[in-house]
């Protein structure tokens, strides 16, 4: 537990044919994870540059190929001026144009609190204002363009989103002496999955739904924004004292518009909570798969573990038919999805949802057998589970402020860890 921040996004002019990260291990709960990745393998290139097909698909605000040796002569002089790195104005400064730099000076660092392969996160205190802020620390290789560009579509996500049950992007940290940029944001004490987790701690129905309500509310503010979450998960929707819940980690989002003609990438969220459509190579997609992700999240909150824990895409597939059921012929015949033939199943599977969570409020399976429909469109949005009867009968949601206090996660920890010694 503790705090998590995001990783890197993806904005409204930029393409979606990228790097992707990998994102099978769901059972990796580690805090800090590559915020800039920077392809290296021929085919990771192919596909940040636009595809296998030979074409190049260039953004029309970025600039993918910089010569950092003469970054300084094309960087934005008002950036410059305003004290942003030559090097991030020159390649990204759509990012951060409007907004003045912080200095590293202006935090006292108390503790790592996470650490990743290019990027570490401190606890710390800002100096200005005495709050206690979260700071992830990104490391640029030999400040290669694409690492940069890959950071800053997660800036421009976050400033396109205010809402409070998502995380907010507080401020940016400049260093004067390496290349390297602080991202500030607020600290979160706890995330869901690592409450969830704890066999001390027994969620009641009211406070399911709390936190639910929380993340429909979060996921209705950035689709309503046009941006598709794409790595919705336990780790990722963050926890403070207040039981206030934040919607985190970008690092894989998107922005779409309904009548989008762009192919998307397939390869996005964490398996245990990638949608069915995903997995069989869907690259034309919308809210659905976020609401997917919630849907095992419901469930998984009153069964008190992951519902669907896949090792591979081939056993999550199976998970997910032996659960809800196997596609309609038509189903088939209709999307045409690229792996169809690999993940189509010989003997149709019934569908198990009822069954499997007979013990459940009515309400809350009838939530959970809609937002689990192998066919998109059934899901329905955020807004309609925000109306369905789970939320508008009792009990109703209790407000955060009356959800239980929880010891901050290293005290948690310790705790957990004697018991277990005894």
């Amino acid at each position: 537990m503790g705090c998590i921040c995001s990783k890197g996004a993806k904005d409204e002019s930029i393409h979606d044919n990228e790097k992707d990260k990998d994102v099978n291990n769901s059972s990796n709960k580690e805090s800090v994870q590559l915020v800039a990745p920077t392809p290296t393998k021929k085919e990771d290139l192919l596909v940040a540059r636009g595809g296998n097909d030979g074409s190049i698909r260039r953004p029309s605000k970025v600039r993918l190929s910089v010569d950092i040796a003469n970054s300084p002569a094309r960087a934005d002089a008002e950036l410059v001026a305003a004290g942003w790195p030559s090097w991030l104005a020159s390649v990204a400064g759509e990012a951060v144009r409007g907004w003045v730099p912080r200095r590293v000076e202006s935090f006292e660092k108390l503790e790592k609190i996470g650490q990743g392969t290019y990027s570490s996160v401190y606890r710390a205190r800002d100096l200005e204002t005495g709050k206690i802020v979260a700071m992830k620390k990104v490391r640029f290789v030999n400040v290669e363009p694409e690492s940069v560009r890959f950071m800053a579509r997660e800036i421009i996500i976050l400033r396109k989103l205010d809402h409070p049950n998502v995380m907010k992007l507080e401020c940016i940290v400049t260093s004067r002496i390496s290349c390297s940029l602080y991202l500030v944001f607020e600290y979160m004490d706890h995330d869901l999955a690592g409450l969830a987790g704890n066999p001390g701690i027994k969620f009641k129905e009211q406070q399911i739904k709390c936190y639910m309500q929380q993340l429909f509310l979060g996921l209705e503010h950035c689709h309503s924004r046009g941006v598709l979450h794409r790595d919705i998960k336990g780790s990722n929707l963050l926890i403070d004292n207040n039981g206030v819940l934040k919607i985190a980690d970008f690092g894989l989002a998107t922005v779409f518009k309904a009548d989008q003609k762009q192919p998307l990438t397939s390869r996005v969220v964490t398996l245990w909570y990638r949608a069915p459509e995903l997995l069989l190579g869907a690259t034309q997609y919308g809210v659905a798969i976020d609401l997917w992700s919630a849907g095992c999240i419901l469930a998984e909150l009153f069964a008190g573990k992951p519902i669907m824990p896949g090792r591979t895409e081939v056993e999550q597939m199976h998970k997910i038919f032996k659960l809800c059921g196997s596609p309609s012929e038509e189903y088939w015949q209709k999307t045409k999805l690229p792996h169809a033939t690999s993940f189509k199943p010989q003997q149709p599977y019934k569908r198990l949802i009822a069954d499997t969570f007979r013990n459940l409020p009515q309400s809350a399976l009838s939530l959970i057998d809609k937002l689990l429909a192998i066919e998109p469109e059934v899901r329905g949005s955020a807004t309609s589970s925000l109306r369905s009867e789970f939320f508008t009968t009792e009990p109703f949601p209790c407000t955060p402020s009356e959800l239980p206090k929880y010891p901050p996660s290293k005290e948690q920890d310790a705790k957990q860890r004697n018991e277990e010694a005894r």
